[in-house]
């Protein structure tokens, strides 16, 4: 019978791939176009790959090119993604693996209007709703809506402010993932502001981050419901001509609703370099050193034993928090720091991408209290023909709980983009995904193929 199942799950595959490349073929032949083979991955918050979902963590949007539908002097962007996907491992287990099909279908819209000479203000709406055509407990709408403010003064002062609202869930084998059948969703609440102000040689930036984390099932919103504070401060010096050095601190706070034990205040330095954008690099280097300590921490404490013997009947929250097997409390964390990213363009036709991180994660999940993740993102696009483009991507990810508990995790992409016409691509993906760990349990690897179509006006 499982036989069956795949001969007859393969032969779909074979007709929808067979179908797009008839389809890419006729296109070249009947509709010729000039330079349109990137790709249209300013849509791409969602990479129809199953295991995409809206931003966690608050950041400015970028504007979409082109100018849209006019209405006024408001740019209007309606844009729509649609993707067909295959995986072997749909849960992102490491025994009893299961196969699935899964229909993306990801609509959204961007409003952009200047006003009073360089300022803007920007409203963006993005869904994507997962579709699974066996494992219906899979099924999923994550939802983003962001409001956006942007200010350009004379002088060298600029204020970006920003408000937004997601719907979000943790994806199968993510590091929050607790592997019950009934995906984990939740829903943030987030303002970012920025101000920065520039001169000849040097400028400075202030940069404030506020996020509002809530849980909506699976039993997770009492004890990882939590706010978030965030305070940056940073001066740049310009040193050669494109080249910026850069100094910074940077404080956060945050506040969990019930699981007081996890409260933590962190701190930290960091030193760097900035480029200024030009025809072939551009990007910023960040190396720091990071302190955590919890504000409220009985380290020690064992967590199968309740923190009020007086009170066997498990009543208090506390209680209940460790009869859940959270940890309630770690030792103070260290660890250097580093947030980079290089953009390269070689040749009007090549663009790479490099991505460096580490740093400190809190998490009130796996009997751990704080994890630091070490890892890299390599991207690169290579344009094949006039509206053909060759995409790669590898990532690696190393994660430290304070558990004990260590993974590794590798991801590989290959894909092909084609442009049909201006504002219409198609797209065809194979993804393969590895993660190994000292705790079987969260050991798996999965292949997974997305054919995929996107639409930007």
């Amino acid at each position: 019978m499982n036989i069956s199942l795949l001969l007859t799950n393969g032969v779909r595959m074979k007709r929808s791939q067979g179908l797009v490349l008839l389809f890419l073929v006729c296109c070249e032949m009947v509709v010729p176009i000039n330079g349109w083979a990137q790709s249209l991955s300013d849509i791409g918050t969602f990479s129809f790959s199953g295991s995409a979902n809206p931003r966690r963590m608050p950041q400015f949007l970028q504007f979409l090119p082109g100018d849209g539908l006019k209405v006024g002097r408001v740019q209007v962007h309606p844009f729509l993604g649609v993707a067909e996907v295959f995986t072997d491992n749909v849960f992102r287990a490491n025994e009893q693996r299961q196969s699935d099909f899964l229909t993306t279908i990801a609509p959204g819209i961007q409003a952009y209007l200047p006003f009073a000479g360089k300022h803007s203000f920007l409203l963006d709406y993005r869904a994507a709703q997962f579709l699974y055509a066996e494992f219906t407990p899979n099924n999923v709408l994550a939802q983003e809506g962001v409001g956006q403010v942007n200010f350009n003064f004379p002088g060298g002062l600029k204020i970006d402010l920003q408000g937004s609202h997601v719907e979000g869930f943790d994806p199968r084998g993510s590091d929050f993932d607790i592997q019950t059948r009934d995906i984990t969703k939740w829903r943030t609440t987030g303002f970012l502001g920025q101000a920065r102000l520039t001169g000849t040689r040097a400028s400075i930036q202030i940069r404030t981050l506020y996020t509002r984390l809530h849980y909506k099932n699976n039993g997770q919103d009492a004890p990882r419901d939590r706010k978030n504070g965030r305070v940056e401060l940073t001066g740049f010096l310009n040193v050669a001509q494109g080249i910026s050095a850069l100094l910074g601190t940077a404080i956060s706070n945050n506040t969990f609703d019930e699981n007081k034990q996890l409260n933590s205040f962190s701190y930290g330095a960091f030193t760097g370099f900035a480029l200024a954008p030009t025809r072939q690099l551009s990007g910023e280097v960040r190396v720091g050193y990071s302190i955590l300590k919890f504000d409220r921490a009985p380290v020690g404490q064992d967590p199968n034993v309740v923190d009020d013997p007086a009170d066997p009947t498990m009543t208090d929250p506390g209680d209940r928090l460790v009869a859940k097997g959270l940890n309630l409390g770690g030792n103070e964390q260290k660890a250097l720091t580093l947030n980079g990213t290089l953009n390269w363009t070689p040749t009007g036709r090549q663009r790479v991408s490099l991505r460096a991180f580490r740093g400190i994660r809190q998490s009130a999940v796996f009997n751990a209290a704080t994890f630091v993740d070490t890892g890299f993102s390599l991207q690169g696009t290579h344009q094949l023909t006039q509206r053909l483009s060759l995409l790669g991507q590898a990532r690696y990810q190393n994660s430290k709980f304070s558990g004990g508990r260590t993974d590794n995790r590798w991801l590989g992409n290959v894909g092909l983009r084609y442009r049909t016409v201006e504002w219409l691509g198609f797209g065809v993906n194979y993804y393969i995904e590895k993660r190994s760990s000292n705790d079987t349990r969260f050991d798996y690897y999965s292949n997974t193929i997305a054919i995929s179509a996107e639409a930007l006006f």
